[in-house]
């Protein structure tokens, strides 16, 4: 594997631009995910049999109009203008900003993993398999919390929308790494979101309770909070403030529209769902 050499320190602050790399076609990458108006594909480089680290692209889908192609674009230079900033082992890394043949722009980044945990917790449920082994979910908060406390503490971001689907995992879990900084927030010395114009993105079921009230102060415990819920769908295997229905059939199946009680989940964002502690042994 080739050792990625990262730009100076004065260049790094530069606003970043696109780069002259050739990103393959779509169809001729595997596709490893997808998000809001993007999907993110595996870029293998091993030309002539050289063995080469192989990158995440994140590229802006074809099928979105010209407005919206606009729009995710702007997002794609923001978060490469963020991500090529951090540098730690537990956050995916910047690779390059450059236009696919099509024109599109594309993100390239370290290829944290395979999966997502999301992907990962999913999995597990299908099989009808019991919560995480607890050292499993102590290694995934130990790369996590590392990865929080470089944001944090060095960098003064608020990662803005921490859940399993911005995880991703190597192998049996031989690495984790945060990813998706694109609607980070500039912390100030106080660690609180002080710029009025800014707004927290968050995911609805991972928000705080400050994230879902008018006027209410965005701190760094934001990300703890969502860091939490992360680690209870590692015990649980469902998403919180969503739950399973006990009698089907399938064992990961939701619950039903019909079933959904609307009330009850607007009731309990923004709070700490119980653990179902007797599926859960005394490692936990």
């Amino acid at each position: 594997m080739d050792t990625f050499q990262s730009p100076p320190t004065s260049s790094r602050r530069d606003k970043p631009g696109p780069v002259s790399i050739t990103i393959p076609a779509s169809p001729f990458m595997e596709k490893l995910g997808y998000g809001t108006g993007v999907s993110v594909y595996l870029m293998k480089r091993s030309p002539r049999g050289v063995s080469r680290s192989p990158w995440a692209v994140k590229k802006v889908n074809a099928k979105c109009n010209r407005s919206q192609q606009s729009l995710y674009q702007q997002r794609l230079r923001e978060e490469a203008q963020i991500l090529r900033d951090l540098q730690h082992p537990n956050i995916v890394g910047y690779r390059a900003l450059t236009e696919a043949p099509d024109g599109r722009l594309c993100l390239a980044m370290e290829f944290g993993g395979e999966k997502s945990l999301s992907d990962l917790i999913e999995e597990r449920r299908d099989k009808g398999l019991g919560p995480f082994p607890a050292t499993t979910i102590a290694k995934v908060a130990l790369s996590m919390a590392r990865g929080l406390q470089y944001l944090h503490n060095e960098k003064r971001l608020l990662h803005g929308d921490i859940k399993s689907g911005n995880v991703v995992v190597k192998g049996d879990f031989e690495t984790v790494k945060i990813c998706d900084v694109g609607v980070s927030l500039p912390l100030d010395e106080n660690m609180t979101v002080s710029d009025p114009t800014l707004c927290y993105v968050g995911t609805e079921p991972w928000k705080p309770k400050e994230a879902l009230e008018e006027g209410g102060i965005i701190t760094d415990r934001a990300d703890i909070f969502a860091f939490g819920l992360t680690l209870w769908e590692m015990m649980t295997l469902s998403i919180p403030h969503l739950p399973l229905r006990e009698d089907s059939e399938e064992e990961g199946d939701s619950c039903s529209e019909e079933e959904f009680d609307e009330p009850a989940y607007l009731a309990a964002l923004g709070t700490r769902p119980a653990l179902p502690l007797e599926r859960l042994d005394p490692s936990h």
